[in-house]
């Protein structure tokens, strides 16, 4: 009996220690998925001063990650199925870590060619991580898709507001400064070199099993729409809610400020979302309450952006938060499996960069055209009015792929 119960602490300490490494692993890789892109922000002038780039050229080096995740959201699955989930997301930071060190290269093209490798980089890490999670930790993919979404968001929190104060701390220019990112990208590369010991790729004699093809499926369209619809906001609000606020009076330190509070204030609310979502059988609850957030905080900022403001972005926050912990969970709730997973992620991504790309775009279009902000922030709270239809669709109780048609 004692060899037993021996046995059972032995085996509840490793199955501790790999739960403990996988959290680590996930939060140290994800937090590398958005900081190479919204670093570049407040940098951005910078950067025009020293290549001489117009903002037309400005304006595609920013929507050029956007546009990598586009192209290669697709193929991501079957490199993660073929190599192994595991050693692709190991090899994604590895592209990391060297985009960092071509983008820090002087020359123009040297910038925009780091920059299409660190897209390439991160798409994998958007699309594979959530198949992982689903893979290796389904009973508790709550808990740890919670982690996954916490670290989304703190990512661009900490590279909005650390970018500047790091460069003036160390004196170094704007390409050293981006590239003091790629510590990050290290720390992420050694936190997950536990779980190359387990990759999970094909046999070498295996035969390839197809992606699923979801494109014809309502619920695979829902889970997607709604996805969509959360990255549209969140670009188009982090690239024109400061000028709209300085627009209304608003110093342009506090009008930028407000934009780091989003993401802060999210960051609690995407860890609880997923965890929530695992315990219910449905989630229609969460995606209602996710985008009414949203559309009471736009409403804020809509009748009062010069008062109040600070109430609207904790608002704001606490909707982008719940939206984006919700959107990562049904990736793995509306899935039968892995493979479902990986291509479920990789539709969503790619029509749902597609809509980030333009969605400022539209927005600034709509405010040149009308000289005012209040049919934009119109357009965005009818957007979060579909947002809320595609939720729930997408919050019942169902699975897409084969075992879903009945």
């Amino acid at each position: 009996m004692p060899q037993v119960v021996q046995h059972s602490e032995r085996t509840s300490t490793v199955r501790g220690t790999a739960f403990l490494l996988a959290a680590v692993g996930i939060v140290l890789v994800t937090i590398n998925l958005r900081p190479p892109i919204t670093a570049l922000g407040p940098l951005l002038g910078q950067v025009r001063a020293d290549t001489g780039m117009s903002g037309t050229v400005a304006s595609l080096l920013t929507s050029l990650p956007l546009l990598v995740f586009v192209v290669f959201s697709p193929l991501a699955p079957r490199i993660g199925a073929r190599f192994g989930l595991e050693r692709t997301l190991g090899a994604a930071l590895l592209l990391l870590i060297a985009g960092f060190a071509v983008r820090s290269l002087p020359s123009t093209v040297a910038l925009f060619a780091g920059t299409v490798l660190l897209g390439i980089a991160i798409t994998a890490g958007n699309v594979l991580m959530p198949a992982w999670i689903k893979q290796r930790h389904s009973p508790r993919s709550g808990t740890m898709t919670g982690l996954y979404t916490a670290s989304l968001n703190l990512g661009p929190a900490a590279a909005a507001g650390l970018t500047i104060p790091l460069q003036q701390a160390t004196g170094l220019g704007w390409r050293a400064t981006l590239a003091l990112w790629a510590i990050l990208a290290v720390a992420g590369l050694l936190a997950w070199l536990p779980q190359l010991r387990r990759n999970t790729g094909e046999a070498p004699k295996a035969r390839p099993q197809s992606t699923p093809k979801l494109w014809h499926l309502p619920l695979a369209w829902a889970v997607t729409l709604f996805f969509a619809l959360l990255s549209l906001l969140f670009y188009t609000i982090s690239a024109w809610l400061p000028t709209l606020f300085a627009d209304a009076g608003m110093d342009r330190a506090t009008a930028g400020g407000m934009v780091s509070v989003i993401s802060i204030v999210g960051i609690p609310f995407a860890l609880l979302a997923p965890i929530l979502a695992a315990r219910t059988k449905g989630q229609v609850w969460l995606t209602t309450l996710g985008t009414g957030l949203l559309a009471a905080g736009l409403l804020g900022v809509l009748l009062s952006p010069a008062h109040g403001t600070l109430a609207w972005m904790v608002i704001l926050g606490a909707g982008q938060g719940v939206t984006t912990g919700i959107c990562f969970a049904l990736l793995l709730l509306r899935s039968p499996d892995t493979r479902h997973a990986a291509a479920l992620a990789a539709m969503t991504q790619t029509v749902g960069y597609v809509l980030a790309a333009l969605g400022p775009i539209a927005f600034g279009a709509l405010h040149d055209a009308t000289r005012a902000w209040t049919v934009p922030v119109l357009l965005l709270l009818v957007l979060v009015g579909v947002q809320c239809a595609s939720g729930f669709l997408a919050g019942r109780d169902r699975l897409v792929g084969e075992r879903a048609q009945r």
